[in-house]
């Protein structure tokens, strides 16, 4: 009865992580993304709520960064955005010295295989939102250059999501 017990959990546990890769991108480092957002539109100052989902697809642990992340927007395609969040580019300098924050600020999670972190996001840029369209997609790139993950002990790397089209809110 026990080892049926076990056979059934471990299914069910299968069949969950199955279906949440299913609306992920995955890369060979064990790290998956999806992400959903909601869009205050009707206001003078729009507002793009993003919740963003980073899954341990590995056997190992993976430290990920959850806070304070950059947020860069990609807008070649004005009917599918780009919504960089991480640290890609090369530290900030000061009078030739690289400038290194405390790995505390960006509030690092440690996901085991199977788990999952959540970062969320408030994009409050008014003159960027004015030209989001509601059929707009918007795809997520966690990114985290080598030079940042090795310096903080993070995983490194780039991943995408699927693109996903912001659900409207209204104001009230």
């Amino acid at each position: 009865m026990k080892n049926k017990i076990l056979q059934i959990l471990g299914l069910i546990i299968t069949v969950i992580c199955l279906s949440q890769t299913a609306n992920c991108q995955t890369t060979a480092n064990g790290l998956a993304v999806s992400a959903e957002g909601s869009l205050l539109a009707d206001t003078n100052a729009p507002q793009l709520f993003l919740t963003v989902h980073l899954f341990n697809t590995s056997t190992n642990e993976i430290v990920v960064l959850t806070k304070k992340l950059n947020c860069d927007f990609d807008l070649d395609n004005p009917n599918k955005w780009i919504c960089t969040l991480g640290y890609k580019d090369p530290g900030v300098t000061y009078q030739g010295h690289l400038i290194i924050p405390s790995v505390s600020d960006f509030s690092p999670v440690t996901i085991k295989p199977n788990e999952e972190a959540i970062i969320t996001q408030l994009v409050d840029q008014s003159m960027l939102l004015k030209h989001l369209k509601k059929e707009t997609q918007i795809a997520i790139c966690y990114a985290i250059a080598s030079d940042w993950g090795s310096r903080l002990g993070t995983w490194s790397g780039s991943i995408m999501s699927k693109p996903f089209v912001p659900a409207l809110k209204e104001s009230h």
